[in-house]
């Protein structure tokens, strides 16, 4: 297969599809109000998980410094997510989960009233 056919694609590069896909699918549903923050994959934390969270953390959320454009970055980690969700379509409806929790908590908002699956 030549390599611009999707199966030649790395699983990270999957796992940034799945991210980027559902940040532009929250960009319609939401608006420009995604654009607020920053977004990225990190295969694994940088640090061991805080007091606060349960377990190996799948994203973190890190606030930005005044002037710099955006309110705050997320971090998805995608062995973490992998590991809890090893099929495709495990992966895929985590990272749905995942994204809607954090933007909704940056939102001041419970995931259920942004998730838009539940507004189809």
């Amino acid at each position: 297969m030549p390599p611009t056919v999707p199966a030649w694609r790395t699983r990270a590069e999957r796992f940034d599809d799945m991210v980027s896909m559902e940040v532009a699918t929250y960009r319609k549903h939401l608006g420009d109000v995604v654009d607020r923050l920053d977004y990225a994959v990190l295969d694994v934390p940088e640090s061991d998980p805080t007091p606060w969270e349960d377990g190996i953390p799948q994203a973190r959320f890190f606030p930005m410094e005044p002037g710099t454009g955006v309110e705050g970055r997320i971090v998805f980690y995608r062995r973490p997510m992998e590991q809890m969700a090893p099929t495709p379509g495990t992966l895929s409806v985590l990272v749905h989960m995942v994204v809607t929790q954090q933007l909704a908590s940056f939102l001041g908002r419970f995931p259920e009233d942004i998730d838009y699956h539940n507004h189809s």
